[in-house]
């Protein structure tokens, strides 16, 4: 644990000194005994959610250091009262490992939060802690959103799966195939959950089940690509929207400027760079800053109410009479 703080260590309590050592030493080194000496028997951590007491919060530190081990908490401040004392920090450290169900991804994550403890004589009793949720530890797919469900609410859920899906069969989309490379295999799946954020800067978004096969490969790829398939590529459509393996073995394609897979053929493609990603329950969406770009004169395929059109066929609205 590195220190930043506005203090020097002679103007804090010797108690406070003896707490940010073993805070040191468990974060920093993985010896979480060191926390017995400050930590009270009885101690227990609130957070927003979720209570540990002192075997817990161990326990915590142990599996965080396991999946990230690199991890590093940095000191930025430290305020102290007559009992308590709060300790403003930041945490980074390296996804090499799996964490809260997520596939290690390689790359690097940061958390900036403050811890408020109240001591009875020198030791710790009690904790609060809160920090960054809609930070970079978004970007794990971890459930930060805040959202809660129909059950935390006592809301009963009334609209049913098949009303749902006959109202977005409504709506008109363009047929897109993400695709990322994946240690050298090309991996995709049909998306149709895709969008402009803005054109300046150049962002794009896609919106993928965490069930796919191809979800992890897109969480832990510096870049993916967006293919709008083509009118003339219903076939290569119904490819994507399979869970077979090894699709690209079934289509054309060849390799963009970034690494990516392109679909030969396609309407136009792009290959993203990914920024950021937020979690949506069964999804997330992936955020991406637009790298490169190639369009063709063919037509795009279009969908809606269950069935494929020709994007340049498409007869033109008549408004009716008033």
């Amino acid at each position: 644990m590195s220190d930043d703080r506005t203090s020097n260590d002679s103007e804090l309590q010797p108690r406070t000194r003896a707490l940010l050592n073993a805070l040191d030493r468990a974060w920093g080194a993985g010896d979480v005994s060191a926390l017995d000496s400050v930590l009270a028997a009885n101690f227990m951590r609130s957070g927003r959610k979720h209570h540990q007491d002192r075997e817990q919060i161990k326990a915590s530190i142990l599996d965080m250091r396991r999946a990230f081990p690199d991890l590093e908490m940095t000191v930025l401040r430290v305020v102290e009262s007559a009992d308590e004392v709060a300790v403003h920090w930041n945490s980074t450290g390296t996804l090499s490992d799996e964490y809260l169900g997520l596939p290690a991804t390689g790359r690097q994550y940061s958390v900036t939060g403050a811890t408020f403890s109240r001591f009875e004589g020198d030791l710790v009793v009690s904790e609060t802690v809160v920090y960054d949720r809609r930070g970079q530890y978004s970007s794990l797919g971890v459930p930060l959103s805040g959202a809660r469900s129909d059950e935390e609410v006592g809301v009963a859920p009334t609209i049913g799966v098949d009303v749902l899906r006959s109202m977005h069969r409504k709506v008109v989309t363009g047929v897109t195939v993400v695709a990322v490379n994946a240690e050298g295999e090309p991996r995709g799946l049909a998306v149709n959950a895709f969008s402009s954020v803005s054109f300046d800067p150049p962002l794009v978004l896609v919106c993928v089940q965490k069930t796919s096969s191809t979800y992890s490969r897109l969480l832990s790829s510096p870049f993916f690509s967006v293919n709008v398939l083509a009118a003339d590529q219903v076939a290569v459509a119904r490819v994507f929207a399979t869970k077979q393996d090894r699709k690209f073995d079934l289509v054309p394609w060849h390799t963009g400027e970034y690494g990516t897979p392109l679909i030969d053929g396609a309407s136009a493609a792009m290959e993203v760079e990914l920024q950021d990603t937020l979690h949506a329950q069964t999804h997330t969406i992936f955020i991406g800053r637009v790298r490169a770009v190639a369009i063709a004169e063919t037509p795009a395929l279009i969908y809606t109410d269950g069935a494929f059109f020709d994007g340049r066929q498409l007869a033109e609205a008549v408004e009716a009479n008033a």
